[in-house]
């Protein structure tokens, strides 16, 4: 062998080393980087960088699932209810929230058609994702909590499946890349999640927690989202159990649902709605009219039952009328898309969370009245706000919240049970500073009745 014949074996040696260090994989991206030989590099006008922590023990959400929750008795909420729902934005799911265009992942082109999200729930942790509640119940996939007596199942909103303790996954697919080819996963590319909360019992030898009131004070997510590629999260496979395979965790694994400082538990006797007038129909009104404060107004017919006295309210804290902590409030939720209308059109409460106005659906299109909402009234003429959530926080009339037996009458009373019938009136009105605009009205809205 000559020298030169060795030399050139060498230098294809070195090249086929070279060669190798650029296997496929990704790059978590936590940051803007401008530098364009960097594989953490961050193009400009391709998409945003920023911190992310990854699916520590506290991060998480629990979306817009009503943050306060009462357990009652068997008797008003049998076993098996459906006590809350919720739906959660992936973007609000890590340890802070994520802008759609976010790159949480920067992949070689190789790592295409191996990306994958996984999903599961926290298979290793005895109160957040190990055992399903009793099997009598018929809760499929619905899984035991901190909390005494309340279950969560989780969907995944793209797939249709439910949240399991054995990973599910999702293909990564039509994702973005740069001009170098690279792929770039963002967060809008992960799936969002839908929850349900219900009330349970456990099976042969299901630990039951201690938890029974209060808010929520322990660092274990209930569910996981993964993110997979060729060289990350490698034992999280299909139908993999995740008490026991969870490579890639925490920084590898960007959403979570988590009920930690996200619930708070009530025990308290209270009321539920029994029927409630289901259409409202206002008469023709001119726009000459409303632009004279001409008013039409309708009256709403709520009648419900309340928790008053024994043996209705037993094991539970007394019923009380009101919206301060446990006492029990009535309170009126437009559909998510009119309470954005109203926030985009400044009907809001300076104070709090509430919006003033109802619009109609389509606000802002051809043939939809604008300009004109509907307000309601109690009986004294005192204007009520609309909630805006049931996530937050917030008590009283800037919230949308009212003492529940406000205006309302007794109409009877049988083991303890109380039933109310109450008015509220509806008037169809002019904005103050809008210009109208005639069309068509139409929008729905919930009567709610929570304990605070």
């Amino acid at each position: 062998m000559t020298t030169s014949s060795f030399a050139k074996i060498l230098l294809a040696l070195l090249l086929s080393s070279f060669t190798t260090y650029t296997f496929a994989t990704c790059y978590r991206i936590t940051s803007i980087n401008t530098n364009s030989g960097s594989v953490y590099y961050t193009e400009p006008g391709k998409g945003t960088a920023g911190a992310w922590g990854g699916s520590t023990d506290s991060s998480g959400t629990m979306g817009t699932t009503p943050r306060v929750i009462n357990i009652n008795n068997n008797n008003f909420q049998p076993l098996g209810s459906l006590i809350a729902t919720g739906y959660v934005s992936f973007l609000d799911s890590g340890s802070a929230r994520y802008e759609p265009e976010q790159i949480l992942f920067r992949c070689t082109a190789d790592e295409d058609g191996f990306l994958k999200e996984f999903y599961a729930t926290n298979g290793d942790s005895a109160y957040a994702g190990m055992y399903q509640a009793n099997p009598a119940l018929g809760l499929d996939q619905t899984y035991t909590t901190i909390v005494n007596g309340v279950g969560i199942r989780v969907k995944n909103v793209n797939t249709g499946e439910y949240f399991s303790r054995y990973w599910k996954s999702r293909p990564l697919t039509n994702l973005d890349r740069d001009s170098q080819g690279w792929i770039l996963v963002k967060a809008k590319n992960f799936s969002d999640s839908s929850i349900e909360l219900f009330k349970i019992d456990y099976g042969s030898g299901v630990p039951v927690p201690s938890v029974t009131t209060g808010t929520v004070s322990w660092t274990q997510p209930s569910t996981y989202t993964a993110f997979k590629c060729k060289q990350c999260s490698l034992n999280v496979t299909e139908n993999a159990d995740s008490a026991y395979y969870y490579n890639g965790w925490y920084l590898y694994w960007p959403g979570a649902i988590n009920l930690h400082q996200n619930i708070v538990v009530r025990r308290a006797a209270t009321c539920m709605v029994e029927n409630v007038t289901p259409n409202v129909f206002f008469p023709l009104i001119s726009k000459n009219e409303i632009d004279n404060n001409v008013k039409v107004t309708a009256p709403i017919n709520i009648r419900f039952q309340c928790q008053s006295g024994s043996p209705a309210n037993s094991g539970l804290s007394g019923f009380v009328s009101g919206t301060a902590n446990t006492q029990t409030a009535m309170g009126f939720l437009p559909n998510p898309a009119n309470i954005t209308s109203a926030i985009q059109e400044n009907l809001t409460v300076s104070s709090g969370s509430g919006v003033t106005h109802l619009l109609s659906n389509g606000y802002g299109m051809p043939n939809i009245a604008t300009g004109v909402g509907v307000r309601l009234y109690q009986l004294n003429g005192t204007a009520l706000n609309y909630l805006s959530s049931l996530s937050n926080t917030g008590q009283g009339a800037a919230n949308g919240w009212y003492p529940v037996l406000t205006d309302a009458i007794s109409v009877g009373v049988v083991n303890g049970v109380t039933t109310y019938s109450k008015t509220v009136n509806a008037s169809l009105e002019k904005i103050p500073g809008k210009v109208v605009k005639p069309g068509k009205f139409d929008a729905t809205v919930q009567v709610i009745i929570q304990v605070q």
